[in-house]
C-alpha cells in the first residue's frame, strides 16, 4: 500500500491547504487541522503533522487488482465485484471500505450498535441510526474519484465484504457542544489476499461528535458530497460502547485511544466475529510544526535527507511547492504519516527531535475515541493461533511503537512518546491501559489456571521509576492493567506477571479461553534502574544498579 499512498497525496497537494494557525481561542482543538505552510512561493521548508486520526478522515471504498511480485509494472484495475476478473483470480488484491450499520439483509460486516452514557456508573443508552454519508471526492480528481470511490460486491470466501459507507448516529443521552450527533467511521482494508485462503485484515474505527453545515470547506474535518461535518470535543464523563461484526479475519492485537477499556469478542453461528469495546474518550496531544531546513537541528535534517535519498529523491508526505523537483531546497513538504513507529528504524528518534523543535509542547489536544488493529503478532503466535483477538493496548500518547508489547525477560514492554506539555502549556498527564486475554497471558508465561500476581511500572529513559497510579485485575476471561498520572516525553511501560510457587507452570499450552472473575493481586515493587536498548531489529533490557547498554546497542 506504500506506493499507492504516494499516488493519493499527489492528487491532493493543493487542496489540503489549511487555515492559518492564528485561530480564535474559542475554537476547540478538535477543529484545528494542519498548520498552513509559511510560504508556497519558495522551497526549503519541512513540516510535520502527527495525528493518527487522519486515516479516519478519508472513507474510500474500492477493490482492485495490482502489481505482484512477478510483475511490479502492472497497472491497478478497479473492479465492481471481487467475483469478477481480474479481481476474482488475482492474488495481488487490495480493498478498503467503511462498514455500514446492520440493517435489512446485512447481518455481518456491519455495525451492530452504538451506545453512550454520561458516566461509568450510568446505564448505556442505545444510539439511533440517522443515515449513511458518502465522502466527498472533490480533493481526488476524476481519476481518484473513479478509482477510490467505486462501490463493489465482495467475496465472502476470501473475507472481502460488500462495500459500505460511514454513518451518523444520534445520542440524545450524550449531547456535546455541537449537538447530539456522532459520526462513526469503521474501516476494513487489506492487501495481497491470496486466492487459496484468507489473510488478516486491518480494522480502523473512530467515533466523532459532529455538527453539520451545508457545502464544502477546505478546513473541514469530514466533507460529504453535500455537507461539512465539523468535529467537537466529547462531553465530560462520556462512556461509549461500539459493537460490530465481520467475517474477515481478525488476528492479534488492537491499539486504541480509549481509557479504562473493556473488550469482548465471540464467534457467531454465521462464522462472523462479533467485537465489542467500551470505554471513555481520552485527550491526545497533536504535534505540528514548520521550519526552514537550514534551521532544523542538524541531526534531524540529516535523518530527513537520508530518507529523501533512499526514496530516490522523492518527498515523503504532502507537497505544497516544488513537487516535481529532486531537491529539498526547492520543496515545501509536510510529513503527515501516522505517528506509529518501530524500534528498527530511526522514525522514533526523529519524532523525539521534532519534540525539541516544538519546545515539547502540543499544537492541539483532541478528545478521541478510536481503536485499530496491529498486524504484527509473531511473538505471540503460539498462544493466539491463526484467529482471534489477544489484547488491546490504549494510551493517550501521541507516538507509539506500532507492535504489541514486546515480551522480553519475563516482561511485557511498551514504548510511548509525547510532548511534555499540552496545547495550553499544562503538563500532559499520561494514561496507559492493557487488556490481555487470560488464556493468552497464561500461555505467554507458561502459567496454570491459578491466580496470577501482576506488576505494572512506568520508567523514564534514564531508568527512573515514574510515580503512577496502577490498577491490576482479572475479569470475565481478561486481565486489565492500568497506569495513570505519569508524564512524558518517552517513558517505557513494563508489565510483569508472576504466580505462587505451588502453581506448577506449563510451557505454551494450547490456548483455551476460560472466563474467570478471580481478581489478581497487586504487587508493586520499587524497580532497579532499567534501560531498554536497541541494535537494528534486536532489543534488550538491562536491569542493574548502574544500567548501561551493551557494546553495539544504543538506548531506545
Amino acid at each position: 500500500m506504500k506506493n499507492r499512498s504516494r499516488l493519493i497525496v499527489i492528487a491532493i497537494i493543493v487542496q489540503l491547504l489549511a487555515p492559518s494557525s492564528v485561530i480564535s481561542s474559542e475554537v476547540p482543538d478538535e477543529q484545528l487541522n494542519q498548520i498552513k505552510p509559511p510560504t508556497t512561493s519558495s522551497g526549503g521548508y519541512s513540516g510535520v503533522y502527527y495525528d493518527d486520526q487522519k486515516t479516519l478522515q478519508r472513507a474510500f471504498y474500492f477493490v482492485e487488482s495490482g502489481p505482484n511480485n512477478a510483475n511490479r509494472l502492472r497497472t491497478y484495475v478497479t473492479c465492481k465485484s471481487a467475483l469478477e476478473e481480474p479481481c476474482k483470480s488475482e492474488e495481488a488484491l487490495f480493498f478498503e471500505t467503511p462498514l455500514p450499520p446492520c440493517l435489512g439483509a446485512r447481518v455481518d460486516d456491519c455495525l451492530v450498535s452504538l451506545s453512550g452514557t454520561t458516566s461509568i456508573s450510568s446505564s448505556l443508552v442505545e444510539a439511533q441510526f440517522v443515515e449513511t454519508v458518502t465522502a466527498s471526492t472533490r480533493n481526488y480528481g476524476l481519476d481518484g474519484a473513479s478509482r477510490y470511490f467505486t462501490p463493489f460486491t465482495g467475496d465472502r470466501a476470501r473475507g472481502i465484504p460488500d462495500s459500505g459507507y460511514p454513518s451518523i448516529w444520534k445520542l440524545s443521552s450524550l449531547p456535546h457542544q455541537g449537538g447530539d450527533e456522532y459520526l462513526v467511521v469503521s474501516k476494513l482494508n487489506a492487501e495481497f489476499l491470496d486466492t487459496a485462503g484468507r489473510k488478516p485484515v486491518n480494522l480502523d474505527v473512530g467515533i466523532f461528535p459532529i455538527s453539520r453545515t451545508p457545502g464544502f470547506r477546505e478546513d473541514c474535518f469530514f466533507n460529504t458530497m453535500t455537507q461539512c461535518l465539523e468535529r467537537w470535543p466529547f462531553p465530560q464523563g462520556a462512556q461509549l460502547e461500539l459493537s460490530l461484526t465481520t467475517r474477515s479475519k481478525l488476528v492479534g492485537w488492537f491499539y486504541g485511544r480509549v481509557t479504562d477499556p473493556t473488550i469482548s469478542f465471540e464467534k457467531l453461528s454465521s462464522g462472523a466475529t462479533k467485537l465489542t469495546i467500551r470505554g471513555a474518550p481520552t485527550v491526545v496531544p497533536i504535534v505540528a510544526a514548520w521550519m526552514k531546513n537550514e534551521e532544523l537541528p542538524s541531526k534531524l535534517n540529516a535523518l530527513i535527507e537520508k530518507e529523501f535519498i533512499s526514496r530516490n529523491k522523492q518527498f515523503a508526505g504532502v507537497c505544497y511547492f516544488g513537487c516535481d523537483t529532486l531537491d529539498r531546497s526547492q520543496q515545501v513538504v509536510n510529513d503527515e504519516r501516522n505517528p506509529s513507529f518501530t524500534l528498527s528504524n530511526d522514525y522514533f528518534e526523529r519524532y523525539l527531535l521534532w519534540l525539541d523543535v516544538v519546545k515539547d509542547r502540543a499544537y492541539a489536544s483532541k478528545s478521541t475515541w478510536s481503536f485499530r488493529s496491529l498486524q504484527d503478532y509473531s511473538q505471540y503466535e503460539k498462544c493466539i493461533g491463526s484467529d482471534g483477538v489477544a489484547g488491546l493496548v490504549t494510551t493517550n500518547s501521541n507516538a507509539y511503537i506500532s507492535t504489541p508489547p514486546i515480551f522480553e525477560s519475563d516482561e511485557l514492554l511498551y514504548k510511548v512518546a509525547s510532548p511534555h506539555f499540552d496545547s495550553k502549556g499544562n503538563v500532559q498527564i499520561g494514561t496507559y491501559d492493557l487488556a490481555i486475554r487470560s488464556d493468552v497471558a497464561r500461555c505467554i508465561y507458561g502459567f496454570t489456571s491459578a491466580p496470577i500476581n501482576a506488576t505494572l511500572n512506568v520508567l523514564y529513559e534514564n531508568g527512573e521509576a515514574v510515580n503512577a497510579t496502577t490498577v491490576v485485575g482479572e475479569k470475565n476471561g481478561w486481565f486489565y492493567l492500568s497506569a495513570k498520572g505519569f508524564t512524558y516525553s518517552a517513558p517505557t511501560v513494563k508489565v510483569k506477571m508472576t504466580q505462587t510457587q505451588e502453581a506448577k507452570p506449563t510451557v505454551f499450552p494450547s490456548p483455551v479461553a476460560t472466563p474467570t472473575s478471580q481478581p489478581s493481586a497487586t504487587n508493586l515493587e520499587s524497580p532497579k534502574k532499567s534501560v531498554l536498548c536497541v541494535k537494528g531489529t534486536k532489543t534488550t533490557r538491562v536491569v542493574a544498579k548502574n544500567a548501561r547498554c551493551p557494546k553495539g546497542y544504543k538506548k531506545a
